[in-house]
């Protein structure tokens, strides 16, 4: 089936199928703008950029544009003969229909992590090599671990110049139980591991540490394929939900800090065992780990001080990478595997934002971009000219459904949309459960529609006039679900409730506002805006700039990219080379303190209201 004709210059109309959706595209838009466009869901985990292959389609009809030089190295022959297309790589050049995958249009659950594969080369840190050594005699009584280097170096020359003293202590018994024929793990020159001879995966560990969940992927370095992943609450939610909480536990007490680095690491090894186990291989085969982490997470991580993060001016200890043998902090792993921490960029901007920015390919991007995680602490950069800007608002637990009267995780029964309409309202709940609470994005969704109804003015006050609000201890509530629709105790949304909303898309909108005057950039020039994390993968953006968290930009500018820290710790574990990149990013980017600011805090009073909703 040939996809090559002269492009029209009116467009065309793309049918996105299982849906039979007739979206009309416009020239030179590729498949997955029109489709965010019409809002048909395609995943796009690198945002558009062609670093992923979330959003994989195959072209079914019609014509379309010869493939990418990206897709004819990303596609096997075979793919691209059954036109398997990555569409934002894709253009049509006539009417055409694509099936979108159901991968490519599912809606992950809130725990999970993003596991695609990231279109890199493999060039990992580690390297295995097959060698037959000697085996000793009384004529030449040579020492293990010399001979085992005479080998390597004789079939490879230069890999290898010392080894790991735990491989050591196993060394002497791994040779003669497999008659010298081994398989040596060698990162730059240094034996780490020495194991059977086989053609098995080469596993590596991906670790995203955030303040509420922990996502590990489990990776073949060899290929770079992820083999399994798994997405877990952090343990230590048990000493607070926020980091300025656990600074202050940590502080209190050297018992506390060790609490919270054990619980941290434990969560790691529960679920790399699990996942090793999933492909039938054991956690001390794990070759190589990369880490990312908000710059709290990464210090009780490495036992490093966190006092000075918690008092001004909000010093690291560190922001540098840093390599740290897996067996020192605790991390099951091959005997001499190290972890790999990618660097911070100051205080409350960590490398988990720095994992974020190497996975939209921040380094060599030349439009100008916001991109922002939203979460209790939401880190956010302005990429302009070559430049790269870098603040932390504290936007408060609110959007995550913490401080809310009935808020809660996302988990089933949780309400995840409203909908209002005169005196009715229609809620969907995670699982289609009974209502049981509200969590993140049921949160904003509830704010927008309150204030499209007119049930909340532009200050955030809200009427008593609907049949639905009633006073509970002198303040305005909301009923979203009454005791019989919850099967308990009513749903509600509080006059209190639209303060932290208001408090925490204030704090946001004023840092964007700030970086954008920093860069003396108008809203209206943002050529892309990206927004990262679980919170804002699943976040109705209509609402989003309905309250004015968000610019009111056309909604192809938004790219919803969802773990975007997970796939850059990903990058750094099967390509070395980017974790140089990562170094340079950090390194690269200009911060500034938002504390104390009287441009954020008047920008923050401005932005505490709700705009007119009349042009939404």
């Amino acid at each position: 089936m040939s996809h090559v004709q002269e492009s029209s210059r009116t467009g065309h109309w793309v049918t996105f199928e299982p849906d039979g959706q007739h979206i009309w595209s416009l020239p030179s838009e590729t498949l997955l703008d029109t489709a965010r466009r019409a809002g048909v869901r395609i995943a796009s985990v690198c945002g558009g950029r062609g670093l992923c292959k979330s959003c994989v389609v195959q072209v079914t009809e019609g014509l379309v544009e010869p493939p990418s030089h990206q897709d004819l190295e990303f596609f096997s022959i075979e793919e691209l003969a059954n036109s398997l297309r990555r569409a934002c790589q894709t253009i049509a050049r006539g009417d055409c229909k694509v099936e979108v995958s159901a991968r490519a249009r599912a809606v992950p659950l809130r725990t999970e992590v993003e596991s695609e594969d990231v279109w890199v080369r493999p060039d990992p840190a580690v390297r295995m090599y097959s060698v037959a050594v000697a085996t000793p005699t009384l004529e030449c009584p040579t020492a293990d671990d010399h001979r085992l280097m005479n080998a390597l170096n004789e079939k490879f020359p230069g890999t290898c110049s010392r080894i790991d003293l735990d491989v050591l202590r196993h060394l002497p018994r791994t040779l003669r139980t497999h008659s010298g024929q081994v398989v040596a793990i060698v990162r730059f020159g240094e034996v780490i591991g020495v194991v059977p001879p086989g053609k098995g995966p080469l596993p590596g560990l991906a670790v995203d540490i955030g303040t509420t969940n922990i996502g590990v992927l489990l990776v073949d370095l060899r290929n770079g394929r992820t083999l399994a992943s798994r997405a877990m609450e952090n343990p230590q939610m048990s000493f607070g939900g926020d980091v300025i909480t656990r600074i202050g536990k940590a502080r209190s007490s050297p018992d506390i800090q060790k609490q919270l680095h054990d619980l941290v690491v434990a969560g790691i090894n529960e679920a790399a065992c699990e996942l090793c186990e999933s492909q039938s291989l054991g956690s001390g085969q794990i070759a190589d780990v990369v880490v990312v982490g908000n710059t709290a997470m990464h210090h009780l991580l490495l036992q490093l001080p966190v006092e000075y993060l918690g008092a001004v001016p909000f010093v690291a200890a560190s922001a540098s990478a840093t390599d740290v043998k897996a067996r020192d902090l605790g991390i099951k792993a091959m005997p001499g595997a190290y972890v790999h921490v990618l660097p911070n960029i100051a205080g409350f901007v960590g490398g988990d934002h720095t994992a974020m920015l190497l996975a939209i390919g921040s380094d060599h991007e030349e439009k100008t971009i916001v991109a922002l995680d939203i979460g209790t602490n939401t880190e956010m950069s302005l990429i302009h000219k070559g430049r790269l800007l870098s603040i932390s608002c504290p936007s408060g637990p609110a959007l995550e459904g913490g401080h809310i009267r009935c808020g809660m995780r996302s988990a089933p029964g949780a309400i995840e949309s409203v909908e209002i309409s005169g005196n009715q309202v229609g809620i969907r709940t995670i699982g289609n459960a009974p209502p049981v609470g509200i969590c993140g994005s049921g949160v904003l969704d509830a704010t927008a529609q309150l204030y499209l109804a007119g049930i909340v003015s532009s200050t955030g006050r809200m009427t008593k006039e609907h049949p639905r609000v009633r006073i509970n201890e002198g303040q305005p509530e909301f009923v979203l679900a009454d005791e019989r629709e919850a099967q308990g105790a009513a749903i509600v949304f509080s006059q209190r409730d639209i303060r932290a909303v208001q408090l925490a898309k204030g704090a946001i909108r004023a840092g964007i506002q700030v970086l954008l005057e920093d860069a003396e950039v108008r809203e209206d020039q943002i050529d892309q805006m990206i927004i990262a994390g679980a919170f804002g993968n699943y976040i109705d953006l209509a609402s989003a700039v309905a309250i004015g968290m968000l610019p009111d930009l056309p909604r192809d500018r938004f790219a919803q990219v969802g773990n975007a820290a997970g796939i850059g710790a990903k990058l750094a574990l099967v390509s070395y080379p980017h974790r140089a990149t990562a170094q340079s990013i950090a390194a690269g980017s200009h911060y500034f303190e938002l504390a104390g600011s009287v441009r954020f805090n008047t920008a923050f009073m401005h932005a505490m209201g709700f705009p007119d909703h009349k042009k939404h």
